[in-house]
């Protein structure tokens, strides 16, 4: 009787550390990310104007008080080209589809405004305050990308200063951003959309 009982505990202790070992080792921590914008395109694939949870209605995360924007951050990969370049590309995950678009060389997202004119911006002053206006920091007229542009990368003097623009249109980053890779500011105002590579 006395073995029996002690083959059951040895038994009974043997099974509590084999599933004890089971639930500590035999799972490893998911690194799959989850934090991709669930977002409609039209045909550009850049104007954004749709679901409440998608980066794409008009949203501020730090002010207007509407939905919150999902982050590119971890979805976000850059190109491997020239990092000393002022101005950088990288892809971001909307809709499970990669878009190709523009960053600064911080890895902030670009923007441009649809209320500029070709070669113009519109927004300066207190519009600039909320979407800071890339500026050519050197104070050349040209500007250096990463890798090769599909369309022209050039510096025209505005209200601003010495505004770097791309395919003719004035590019902002927004204020809103608090890291590299968010995009919040996207589709807001129905104004303001991620510069894509293509434009």
């Amino acid at each position: 009787m006395i073995t029996l009982r002690r083959s059951l505990a040895i038994m009974s202790i043997a099974l509590l550390i084999s599933v004890f070992l089971a639930a500590c080792g035999g799972t490893q921590p998911s690194t799959a990310n989850t934090n991709t914008a669930n977002t409609n395109t039209n045909n550009t694939g850049m104007n954004y104007q749709t679901t409440p949870t998608a980066a794409m209605t008009p949203t501020a995360k730090a002010t207007m008080g509407m939905q919150p924007t999902p982050k590119a951050t971890s979805s976000m990969t850059g190109d491997n080209g020239n990092m000393k370049a002022f101005i950088h590309t990288a892809f971001v995950m909307l809709s499970g589809k990669k878009v190709h678009v523009l960053t600064n060389n911080k890895g902030f997202l670009l923007y441009y405004y649809v209320k500029d004119t070709m070669l113009t911006s519109k927004c300066t002053g207190g519009c600039a305050q909320n979407w800071p206006p890339v500026l050519n920091p050197q104070g050349m007229m040209t500007v250096s990308s990463s890798i090769t542009l599909p369309r022209k990368l050039s510096v025209h003097k505005t209200a601003n200063g010495e505004q770097v623009f791309y395919d003719g249109h004035a590019l902002y980053t927004y204020a809103g951003d608090m890291q590299a890779g968010q995009f919040s500011g996207r589709g807001m105002d129905n104004a303001w959309y991620l510069v894509g590579f293509t434009l």
